[in-house]
């Protein structure tokens, strides 16, 4: 099945007559539910000039649920690109650097990857859409994918520091037993935790449970420093867990998988990091970046 090229934005071009958001007519839009597959697929073969016309930043791919399990495997390799997940100030990165060992295990509806650095994981559905990000600084963006869901609308997300108990859900077993803290940031979109089995740790934020994490990070952050604790950022269809070590505040961001913790960007409650034109219609849930060079 040919999936819709539309992305909610849905306003015609009054001197082209063509759709800002996908780039097709009013009379193509119309007919897109009942024409036939052929047709489609010639429709979709009209529209790369036509964004180029209208200078579109981003486009939905044509892709079904087959192609985004292929992309996803044919990605998670040595030196493969990165993959990002998370909201501005609040953000994990997943990728594997050569001579990595990995473990990738895929089936019809998840895709998971590790590395003694890091995990992912992917729960694969056909609500998934798979948009490009045209060129934004340059034609070295043009190859940048995002996996989104389209937006429901969804209960505010808890804030303050919550204990959300044993991880059922970490990517390797013998990381099920450890506690999975979420730093309750007040985001429908992702969420930022800590996952620790050291005891002492366990009781202090045990404590500071219901703070704000500028309040437990000012009476724990020394302890999450020293322990350096997994970090895991869940979304909507998946998880990054990062094992690498946090660096001392002022400190080099480690190589390979790693999280960023901004409290001032946090302040802006942006969805994506900056500079990324995704339309409110949908969730952003990963950000693939393609290898440099």
């Amino acid at each position: 099945m040919v999936p819709s090229p539309c992305i909610g934005l849905c306003r015609l071009n009054p001197r082209s007559g063509f759709c800002v958001g996908c780039a097709r007519t009013a009379s193509e839009i119309a007919v897109w539910k009942d024409a036939p597959e052929a047709e489609k697929i010639r429709i979709l073969s009209e529209l790369p000039p036509r964004r180029e016309q209208l200078a579109v930043q981003i486009h939905r791919l044509p892709w079904t649920l087959d192609d985004l399990r292929e992309f996803v495997i044919s990605a998670l390799k040595a030196g493969g690109g990165t993959w990002v997940s998370g909201i501005r100030g609040a953000v994990g990165e997943f990728c594997i650097d050569a001579h990595e060992k990995i473990r990738l295990h895929s089936d019809a509806n998840k895709v998971t990857a590790a590395t003694p650095r890091g995990a992912i994981s992917f729960e694969l559905s056909d609500r998934i859409h798979a948009l490009s990000l045209g060129a934004l600084n340059g034609p070295q963006n043009r190859n940048i994918i995002l996996l989104v869901v389209p937006r429901r609308v969804r209960a505010p997300a808890a804030l303050g520091l919550a204990r959300i108990g044993s991880d059922s859900d970490a990517i390797q077993s013998e990381h099920r037993y450890e506690i999975l803290y979420d730093f309750g940031l007040g985001s429908a979109v992702a969420n930022f935790s800590i996952r620790t089995a050291n005891q002492e740790l366990i009781a202090d934020l045990n404590r500071c449970a219901g703070q704000s994490y500028e309040a437990f990070l000012s009476e724990v952050g020394e302890a999450i420093l020293r322990t350096s604790p997994a970090r895991v950022i869940r979304n909507a269809i998946g998880r990054i867990e990062v094992f690498t070590p946090i660096p001392e505040p002022g400190g080099r961001t480690p190589s390979g998988p790693h999280t960023h913790f901004l409290p001032d960007q946090l302040k802006q409650s942006d969805d994506m990091p900056a500079n990324i034109p995704i339309p409110d219609f949908y969730v952003p849930c990963f950000i693939y970046y393609p290898p440099s060079g």
